[in-house]
């Protein structure tokens, strides 16, 4: 409790200074920031996402820190500007990742389909899956980073799956260091919708990455859990960027170059035209909300029997489905009012 209240009163007195003195502010002028908000908010989050992990991987693995550090840095420089090379920002990325799988020796084996599996009996390959997946997720991670609470919630939600079913206890973390990565990041979520602060590319980084490592620990233990159960719990972040480079990819546009044609960006453009809204922080939070509710109700389904993997299976493809119908429908949408 002590350890809380002392994150609680850091998170609230460096937030106030960021906001007073203009510290780390988004950059508002890029099209997918200025999207919903013409404020500046500073880019805080990470930070604090940062010292939440330290915390409890401090006296446990120097390696996991620097690994940690390595790819919050460079999300900070990104926010900062110092990194505006999409390119050199994913290069960067792909060798810390390349590090992080070799050292440590992750690997996602086995998959359940043979052709597969036997594949990854080589371990290069499986190597090369495994850093495939984390960086998929990693960037998956920051393309649905466009709303108030909405990767924040999103891995709430997984945590929240896994503590259900007491998969937690599998992830390498101790009950203290569980309870403190809730409570600070429910406190964070909460700076968040209250738009006091964004997790900027420095959070979304290091929530991907961190949150892909827990599920891949969990997978590898002696817990009982189906391969499609963790991907059920990564569909969202995971299908975001695959749909995104592909759609872009058919409208010949860079796959590395932010836009704001995402879902989430969809949905929010639906509701603010439909309702004719002018508070955007409202309709910003009511879309995020949205998103969530249903992957909770995806989740609770999913969590009733996650070493079923007709059932996961099942719920991936459904989710899948809604999301491409639902894209289809709205963008439609929004171009007839536009139109209007």
């Amino acid at each position: 409790m002590v350890e809380n209240f002392i994150f609680f009163v850091f998170a609230l007195a460096l937030t106030y200074i960021a906001n007073r003195k203009n510290l780390f502010p988004n950059f508002t002028g890029d099209i997918h920031q200025k999207f919903f908000n013409e404020k500046k908010i500073p880019l805080i989050g990470g930070v604090l996402v940062l010292v939440t992990l330290l915390r409890f991987y401090y006296a446990h693995d120097y390696f996991i820190n620097l690994v940690f550090l390595s790819i919050f840095l460079i999300g900070f420089f990104s926010d900062s500007k110092i990194l505006s090379s999409p390119r050199l920002r994913l290069y960067l990325q792909l060798l810390i990742t390349i590090f992080f799988v070799l050292y440590f020796k992750i690997e996602v084996t086995p998959t359940k389909l043979n052709f597969f599996d036997n594949l990854l009996q080589n371990h290069y390959l499986s190597y090369s899956f495994t850093i495939f997946c984390f960086m998929i997720l990693i960037n998956g991670s920051n393309f649905i980073d466009g709303l108030n609470g909405l990767l924040l919630g999103y891995i709430l939600l997984i945590f929240f799956a896994l503590t259900t079913n007491n998969l937690i206890l599998f992830s390498g973390l101790d009950e203290l260091a569980i309870n403190y990565l809730f409570y600070s990041l429910i406190l964070i979520i909460v700076l968040n919708y209250s738009n006091f602060l964004y997790l900027g590319d420095s959070g979304a980084y290091l929530l991907g990455l961190f949150t892909g490592y827990i599920l891949i620990t969990i997978y590898n233990s002696p817990a009982i859990v189906s391969p499609y159960y963790i991907i059920l719990l990564l569909w969202y972040p995971c299908f975001e960027n695959l749909f995104s480079l592909l759609r872009k990819f058919l409208n010949s546009k860079s796959p590395v170059k932010p836009d704001n044609r995402h879902l989430h960006q969809i949905i929010f453009l639906f509701l603010k035209y439909k309702f004719k809204s002018k508070n955007i922080l409202l309709i910003n939070i009511i879309s995020s909300l949205m998103i969530n509710f249903y992957n909770l109700v995806i989740f609770f389904i999913a969590s009733k029997n996650p070493n079923l993997t007709i059932l996961q299976l099942k719920l991936i493809l459904v989710s899948i489905f809604i999301y491409c119908i639902l894209y289809y429908i709205l963008n439609k949408r929004i171009h007839l009012f536009i139109k209007k």
